[in-house]
């Protein structure tokens, strides 16, 4: 197990005898039991955005292969075309051609 650190937390009292006998009746401590609760939530809340993450994904895949079908893929270097134009505008602008 890692490095414990001490939390304070407050708690409603129903919550805290609740929480109080399931601890009870398992055989743990309250902190135990607040650690597994932590710990799952914690991973609830990796796997919701893990999800999250996969879903804009697919849709992103979705939107490109979409608007590859309606317009084409640009078979260039956009970055290297883009750069070129710039500099033949320039040239242009400045009477350097």
């Amino acid at each position: 197990m890692s490095e414990l650190i001490r939390v304070q937390v407050m708690l409603d009292k129903s919550d805290q005898v609740e929480l109080h006998e399931i601890a009870q009746e398992q055989g743990k401590s309250v902190s135990e039991i607040l650690r597994e609760l932590v710990r799952r939530y914690l991973e609830e809340q990796r796997r919701a955005e893990s999800e999250q993450f996969r879903r804009t994904l697919a849709k992103l895949r979705e939107i490109r292969e979409r608007t590859a079908a309606q317009y084409g893929v640009y078979e260039g270097d956009i970055l290297r075309d883009v750069r070129e134009e710039h500099e033949r505008e320039q040239e242009e602008k400045w009477g350097l051609s």
